[in-house]
Formats: structure tokens, C-alpha cells, sequence
């Protein structure tokens, strides 16, 4: 029996495209040979074992036996052992096998392309789930393009495993170069066609409710980058196009109090006090977010991570935060309902323990309360999903400071990449405190500017509604701010104003979950390809659903729908198609709905 590999490649031959001349770019035994690292966080054991029936006779198996922080607390390294080239387009293919510890989830990896040191650079970062049947190999290709330089021991393929308690298997890795030869769309169009959705049906469960959905929203953070302008023709065009359910605004604070004491109403924190007022103006609830302090108050260089906030400079910052509230109130007429400090769990700048955090709040919320000023802090706005629990909790039970805080605020940057059940903690501990959870920063990948150009891709596009669905259907967040509305991580070319296809996503997205809408419960029997988030409401009778089809073309059979409806369906595809068509639901609540591959699809009733 031909493997799924050995028919992939023989593939890429008919087409022209697998090449004599690619080249290995890891040893072709490197899976069985290096060890993984990191077991002893996890408590885990790595071990080789035979395989039959596939293309490989043997695998890495690896068995994950505490949850950890961080999912590359337990990981496989392989470095490069041929050259790699800036701009060059890889394949990078594995099969995975496995579940949790449970039997109830498939097991999960991580693929990553990166640099072998600091700052890590990576080509590519793509979780993957197995089949949900144990048994069964899923064999994954990941097609990508090479963000440098690397010579032989510069960049490594990397598997990371600590997903929580699980069992996984891995087995016949391989990354391959093709130099410029092709195109990765040329690569993708192949991968789907070798990996059809097939039939799938999704059952609706409308009478089972989550979170209510406030709208999508963005951040609006130029000012804190230095412009002096408060919006820029992303701003412009993302204001005049979308619907800006919520917004969140960089608190400038090095250039609002550069020197202790004084209070600047100019530049940079002049543009951000006018972006506040703007969206006062157009009805748009916002918040407000610190990354820079002043050297004089925070120390070190600018810009540096990682900064504790010295202890006689404690009062000094929430002084100079207090009378940019103030100043933002009775100047602009736009205090902002919450403030946070971005990241601190991380210290981008600004670095704060929970219990750090906790002290400040102790101290600011009076100050604040004393000048008649409404504003609270949001609870966390971490760096991920994945500390923000432990950060959180903390702060939720400390009864002294419960009254200065707000909602739960996280980012969702590393949504794709951990366990379900860290993002169903999210939700579950919003539950516990009876507080709204919002994602303030929404993506996909931190570390994609680092990537050639990806603003105008598809794999953008699609990657941010992936990201969307997911942090939507298990953290129970009821805002996504997406990163930004403005010229960093954009979603309009900065200079042509022109939208690129993850505007018209968002867009799309947006336009299916109104707010006010209740997210509902989906039965989904392919979850691992087929991502499908639904809602009722807000008017009487309203259905509407996202799906996102990862792979290749198939048909999607939808029950539970209201019935005898119109429904109004729009498509996305890779190849640019924008795709509007309407359909009926038949009298038993069924609708089939056909899925183009690597596609966005939106449906919500006619009326």
C-alpha cells in the first residue's frame, strides 16, 4: 500500500513540481535519533516504537504526564543540516497519532520552523490536532516560506508536545526545501487536493447558551508607537468600513509625563487623547492601555521588556496616570471605562506580578475614586491564553480591590497552539467571578511581522478566523479586538488604502455575529478540519454560523436550524472569491451547504 507521503510526492511529480534537486533540510533520521527535551517538566517519557502499515517503520512516542505552563516546556528539537535561504519555499510533513490522557480529546503537537537563538524567528508556527480516532494516522504537510538566511545549525524544525496530560505519536518528519523554483500557493493547492473534507454533518443546539457578543472591535495604538497623528489611513479606512463595536487605545505615558511631576497634553499623548475623544464622538466604548513609562519612572532603556516599576515611583505613575484620566475627561470629554498596563504578566514594558499588580490597584483605585473618576482596570490583559488563569486568579480573590476591577482581558495569540481545555479554563473562571472575558488583543501569530509581507495572504485571512472561532467558542470572550486597526499587523495596505483579505474576513465575521447575538452549543463530528461557531439572536429567529474549512472541498449538512428559512450564505476562498448566494432550510431544520476548499463561510438568516 503506497503511504500518504509516497502519494503526496508522486503528486507533486505528475505537476511538475516535486523536484530530484529539492533538498532534505533535516536529517531524514533526526525524528528517531535526537532526544526530546524538557521531559522532566512534565513528568514524561519519550521512547521509539514500530509502526506498520505506513511508509514508516518506526515512530517517537511520547507520553506527557503533568500540564505546564508553557507548551514547549516539553519539545523536540531538529536543526538544519543543509543551507536555507531567505524567501526559499519548504514542505514540512508528519504523521500524528494519539490522545489526552482522558481518551476524550485528540492528542495535540506543535510545528514550528524557527531560528535556533534569540529572538527565535519563525517561518512558521502551526498546532496540530490527530485524528479522533487514536488509532488512525493523520498525516500533516505544512507548506511555508523561509523568513531568512540560515546556515547548516541556524534554524530548527521543532515539535512541541506539552499540551497537557496526553499520549502522542510522531512519525515520518520530513522538511524539504524547493528553493524558489515554486510558489507556496502552488504547494497549498496540492496539499487540499490530497486531504478532502468530505460529507460532514454539524448539529445546531439552539436552546443551549454561551456568551452574549458585544461586537468585534480593534486597537488603535500609533500613538503609542510614536505618531503624533491619531489616525493613519488604516485608522481612516477601518473607522469609515467596519462596524467598531469596541476599542482599545496605548496610553502614551513616556511622553505624557517625560519628567516627574509635569503633564504634556502634546504629541504622541496629545493623538492618543484624540483618539479617545474620536470614539466618544462615534459612540465606540474604549479602554486604555500602558506599554512605555517615562525613563524617569521606570529606568532602564527605552522600550526594554521586562521592568519592575521601583517602589518610590509607585504613587509618582499612578499620579501621572490619574491626570491623563482626568485631562481625558475634562478636556476631551472621553474617559475611557478601563485602563490596564499591557502584558505585564510578560513586561511589555512594564513588569507586574500578581500580587504587584494587586498593591497597585490597592493604591490607584482610591486616588482614582478620590477625583471622581469612573475608570477600572481590567483584570490580567496577558500576553495569552495560556498564563492567564494563574495570573488572574489572584487578583479576582483579593476582596480589598474587587470594586476597582473590570473584565476579563486576555490575548489570544496563542490560541492555536494550546490545549482546548486552557481557553475552557478562561471561560470557567469568568463564570466563577461572574465577569465579562474579552479578548483585547486578537491574532493569530505574535511574531508574524517577522514573516515576508503576510499581510495580504490567504493563510493570514484564514488564520485570524481560525484564531476568532476558537477563542469564541471556548474562552466565552464577548469582545475581540483585533491587532490593529491601524498600520501595525494591518488589514488595508497602508499606502493604497486597497483591503486585504483578512479585512474582508473580519468584515464578513462580524457582519454573521452582531451584537447582542448569544452563542450556541454545535455538534461538530469533524471538528479536527471543519471549524463551525453559531449564534441566535438578537432578533427574534436570527440564526447565524461561521464555518472555516481548513482543508479540501466537501459539503457541510447543518440540523437544528430554524425551519423553512431563507438563509443568506457568503464564501471566501483562497483564490480571492467572494461568493454570495442563498438557500432554504427544509422543513425538518437541514441545510447542505457546499465548502470550497481552504474557504470562510458565513450563513445568517434572510430577514
Amino acid at each position: 500500500m503506497i503511504g500518504v507521503l509516497s502519494c503526496f510526492l508522486s503528486l507533486l511529480s505528475t505537476f511538475g513540481v516535486y523536484q530530484s534537486d529539492a533538498k532534505d533540510v533535516i536529517s531524514p533520521d533526526a525524528l528517531l535519533t535526537t532526544r526530546v527535551g524538557g521531559l522532566e517538566n512534565t513528568h514524561s517519557v519519550a521512547n521509539i516504537v514500530p509502526v506498520t502499515g505506513q511508509t514508516f517503520q518506526s515512530a517517537l512516542h511520547v507520553v506527557i504526564g503533568a500540564d505546564a505552563a508553557e507548551t514547549n516546556a516539553t519539545q523536540l528539537t531538529l536543526q538544519n543540516t543543509a543551507p536555507v535561504r531567505k524567501g526559499d519555499v519548504l514542505l514540512a510533513s508528519f504523521s500524528l497519532r494519539g490522545v489526552s490522557s482522558n481518551g476524550k480529546v485528540p492528542a495535540q503537537a506543535m510545528f514550528l520552523f524557527e531560528r535556533t537563538v534569540s529572538p527565535w524567528t519563525k517561518s512558521v508556527s502551526q498546532g496540530a490536532s490527530a485524528s479522533k480516532n487514536a488509532a488512525v494516522w493523520k498525516r500533516i504537510t505544512l507548506p511555508f516560506t523561509s523568513a531568512e538566511d540560515y546556515a547548516p545549525g541556524e534554524v530548527m524544525a521543532s515539535l512541541r508536545f506539552a499540551f497537557g496530560m496526553q499520549t502522542v505519536e510522531v512519525g515520518g518528519l520530513t522538511v524539504v526545501n524547493y528553493g524558489k523554483a515554486r510558489t507556496i500557493e502552488s504547494l497549498q493547492a496540492l496539499a487540499i487536493e490530497q486531504n478532502r473534507l468530505g460529507s460532514v454533518h454539524v448539529a445546531i443546539q439552539r436552546e443551549e447558551f454561551h456568551q452574549t457578543i458585544q461586537g468585534f472591535g480593534g486597537d488603535f495604538c500609533q500613538p503609542r508607537y510614536g505618531s503624533k497623528e491619531p489616525m493613519d489611513l488604516v485608522g481612516r479606512y477601518t473607522l469609515e468600513h467596519l462596524t467598531v463595536a469596541h476599542a482599545r487605545i496605548g496610553i502614551p505615558l513616556n511622553n505624557w509625563t517625560p519628567t516627574k511631576g509635569v503633564y504634556n497634553d502634546d504629541g504622541q499623548a496629545h493623538a492618543a487623547l484624540l483618539q479617545m475623544q474620536e470614539m466618544k464622538k462615534h459612540g465606540i466604548p474604549f479602554v486604555g492601555s500602558i506599554w512605555e513609562g517615562p525613563q524617569w519612572m521606570l529606568g532602564g532603556r527605552p522600550e526594554q521588556m521586562g521592568r519592575k516599576l521601583p517602589t518610590e515611583n509607585v504613587q509618582d505613575c499612578i499620579e501621572a496616570i490619574a491626570q491623563f484620566l482626568v485631562t481625558a475627561r475634562d478636556k476631551y470629554s472621553a474617559e475611557p471605562a478601563y485602563i490596564s498596563f499591557n502584558e505585564a504578566d510578560y513586561g511589555v514594558n512594564f513588569l507586574f506580578t500578581s500580587a504587584d499588580i494587586a498593591n497597585f490597584i490597592r493604591r490607584a483605585g482610591p486616588r482614582l475614586r478620590e477625583l471622581n473618576l469612573k475608570t477600572k482596570f481590567l483584570v490580567g490583559d496577558t500576553t495569552g491564553g495560556m498564563p492567564f488563569v494563574k495570573y488572574a486568579r489572584p487578583l479576582l480573590e483579593d476582596k480589598e480591590i474587587a470594586s476597582y476591577l473590570g473584565p476579563l482581558a486576555f490575548h489570544c495569540w496563542d490560541v492555536l497552539g494550546v490545549s482546548d481545555a486552557v481557553y475552557i479554563g478562561i471561560a470557567e473562571l469568568g463564570r466563577e467571578f461572574h465577569k465579562p472575558v474579552w479578548c483585547t488583543e486578537a491574532g493569530h501569530d505574535s511574531a508574524l511581522w517577522e514573516a515576508p509581507n503576510p499581510w495580504g495572504t490567504w493563510d493570514n485571512a484564514i488564520r485570524t478566523a481560525l484564531a476568532y472561532e476558537k477563542t469564541l467558542r471556548l474562552s466565552g470572550a464577548e469582545i475581540m479586538d483585533y491587532w490593529t486597526y491601524q498600520d501595525n499587523y494591518p488589514i488595508v495596505d497602508p499606502k493604497s488604502g486597497e483591503p486585504y483579505p483578512v479585512f474582508e474576513v473580519i468584515r464578513q465575521m462580524a457582519d454573521a455575529l452582531p451584537p447582542g447575538c448569544r452563542i450556541v452549543s454545535v455538534g461538530n463530528e469533524q471538528e479536527d478540519d471543519l471549524r463551525v461557531l453559531a449564534s441566535v439572536g438578537p432578533k427574534p429567529g436570527r440564526f447565524s454560523a461561521l464555518l472555516i474549512n481548513q482543508i479540501g472541498i466537501g459539503k457541510v449538512t447543518l440540523s437544528g436550524l430554524p425551519p423553512a428559512i431563507g438563509i443568506s450564505i457568503t464564501t471566501r476562498t483562497a483564490e480571492g472569491k467572494s461568493i454570495q448566494m442563498t438557500g432554504s432550510v427544509d422543513a425538518s431544520g437541514h441545510i447542505t451547504i457546499q465548502m470550497p476548499a481552504r474557504s470562510v463561510v458565513t450563513m445568517h438568516t434572510a430577514n
